[in-house]
């Protein structure tokens, strides 16, 4: 009888693939790593005979890891699973992504080899698993400390490989405008790195989609001088949606009729969220952007941060568009011009002196309510400072807790607002490009060491809870175990053969030892909270990848894995 071939790819050949592709790019990343390590070569175009090419070099291990290339649907997924998550690192401190792929390679295959999901269900296992992951983290972020100046030197230093020009640069922005300083990295067109200062405040919310991005160069959506809409709830009703229709038909749409007279007025929609149900109306939003070039316009939704998108409302001078239940309220409001109808909705608009988003953030330079007209600091602005100020003693004073304490701090230093344009030079493109990721990579790291606290970096953070753990009297746990050898691999694979020595020494000295200097100096400094995200986004990779227990690819005729129904191979 002949065999039956299907679709189907079952668990042991998913978990073998899974492997190799894991040590696959952990193989090519490794080759890049650390201080030591080299600069891998990217091609991005070449001719077919080869003679014009275009290559960008990079140590960034996110960037590599997204341009590697298989062929295969299992492959190709754990590359796709391994670039979007590692997004979580880059965009909360910046580097980590080597550290993060290096670790996971490792964690994955002890489990695996070592039959630990032959005792038990997946699920509960990758449970007990991050149980232990949260519990570290909970140590790493008590061993934290308040960032210095000198620390912004230190993290700078690793983050850009040694580049002392451009430490010191990030420094003197620290030292003139403090550590409430909000500082966006792109390239300059001339040959030396410029420092550029604003006013204005900044929602850790980018732009709704790519539409929006009329700056493809640095692929950011900027929106001069808009009229501004903050829906403080939900567009998810027929009312909420025709204040939303409404200003857009008088401020975007009529002006792309045929034969209109109208001029588009720069707009930009901030809301918490927007329907599922509303879908087809965003999809033609969408359609417009696409369609017609340079739209003024800007959609910013998902908003998780309430109180400071309250300030931001607040200081651009919005009128807040929000949801009624008693309508007796509401009509009291309308007289009072507290609450919209689809004739005034227009009128409920802030202002500022450009809006400017990427797919993370969205600043928002100069609000109007910041200034008053002799250009000091509004009487508003001023006393909402003062109360910001008061509530972050409050907090310290009264022990309230280092979460209280950190979203009190994080509010206030939104609302001081000064940013920081550092603009990298370079003799030619790919020396800028080069440069700007680093220089990105430090700014990041910076900033969360100035909100978050400050650790020790190379993974250290992680590595000595894990051994502190270990010590303990009595204490067992196998999940231990595996993270703690696989930072020891990490740290094999950073320092060479003698890794030993030098984690022993890292234990006695109490940090990790400077490769530059090879000396236990103190100064191999990170955010907190880089460890924290590493283990953060290893517990999401491992999750995704263990609780996946087959494959279906799209038809039989590419099951190139050879497995029949009943999982045998061909």
């Amino acid at each position: 009888m002949s065999k039956i071939y299907s679709n189907i790819v079952p668990e042991t050949k998913v978990r073998e693939k899974q492997k190799e592709t894991l040590q696959i790019i952990a193989n090519a990343l490794s080759k890049s790593f650390g201080p030591k390590g080299s600069t891998t070569a990217i091609v991005k175009n070449m001719d077919k005979n080869g003679v014009n090419i275009s290559l960008d070099y990079t140590k960034d291990g996110h960037t590599i890891v997204k341009s590697i290339a298989f062929d295969y649907p299992i492959e190709r997924s754990v590359q796709n699973i391994l670039t979007e998550l590692t997004r979580y690192v880059v965009k909360e401190v910046g580097d980590g992504t080597t550290s993060a792929i290096l670790i996971c390679n490792s964690v994955f295959k002890c489990l695996c080899d070592r039959g630990v999901f032959s005792t038990g269900l997946p699920a509960d296992i990758i449970t007990k698993f991050n149980t232990v992951i949260s519990g570290v983290n909970k140590r790493i972020l008590d061993k934290g400390r308040e960032c210095t100046l000198d620390d912004i030197y230190n993290i700078a230093l690793i983050a850009t490989n040694n580049n002392e020009d451009l430490s010191k640069t990030l420094y003197n922005v620290y030292e003139k405008f403090g550590f409430d300083a909000y500082i966006d990295v792109s390239t300059s067109n001339e040959i030396n790195t410029l420092v550029k200062e604003y006013d204005g405040m900044t929602l850790d919310t980018g732009f709704t989609d790519i539409c929006f991005v009329n700056d493809k160069k640095n692929n950011t959506a900027i929106v001069k001088n808009p009229k501004i809409y903050a829906f403080q709830d939900p567009i998810d009703t027929p009312e909420m949606l025709t204040f939303l229709d409404a200003i857009l038909q008088h401020n975007i749409l009529r002006a792309y009729q045929p034969k209109s007279v109208y001029e588009p007025i720069p707009t930009v929609i901030l809301c918490k969220a927007l329907s599922p149900d509303n879908s087809s109306y965003f999809e033609t939003i969408v359609r417009l952007m696409n369609s017609i070039p340079n739209v003024p316009l800007l959609f910013v939704s998902d908003i998780r941060q309430e109180d400071i998108y309250e300030d931001i409302a607040k200081m651009c001078g919005c009128k807040v568009i929000k949801k009624y239940i008693d309508p007796d309220i509401q009509q009291k409001e309308i007289e009072a011009g507290l609450a919209p109808t689809p004739e005034t909705v227009i009128d409920f608009c802030g202002e500022a002196g450009e809006v400017n988003a990427d797919q993370y953030r969205t600043k928002f330079y100069r609000p109007s309510k910041m200034y008053d007209e002799n250009g000091e600091y509004s009487q508003e602005y001023t006393t909402m400072l003062n109360y910001l100020e008061t509530q972050v003693k409050k907090a310290k004073d009264n022990d309230e807790g280092i979460t209280k304490i950190d979203k009190a701090k994080r509010r206030l230093n939104s609302f001081k607002g000064c940013m920081i344009d550092f603009l990298v030079g370079g003799i030619t493109t790919s020396d800028k490009m080069n440069l700007r990721a680093a220089a990105e990579d430090a700014v990041l790291n910076c900033r969360s060491a100035a909100k978050d606290g400050v650790g020790y970096g190379a993974n250290f953070m992680a590595l000595q809870v894990l051994h502190e753990l270990k010590e303990e009297e009595n204490f067992s746990n196998i999940y231990v175990d595996i993270l703690y050898e696989a930072y020891l691999e990490v740290y094999k694979i950073l320092y060479g053969d003698n890794y030993m020595t030098v984690v022993q020494g890292s234990f006695d000295n109490g940090c990790p030892l400077n490769i530059r200097t090879n000396e236990y100096d103190h100064k191999v400094v990170s955010s907190i909270r880089s460890d924290i995200c590493i283990l953060e986004t290893i517990s999401k990779i491992l999750t995704l990848m263990f609780t996946t227990n087959q494959y279906l690819v799209q038809a039989p005729v590419y099951n190139v894995y050879c497995a029949d129904e009943s999982g045998e191979e061909k």
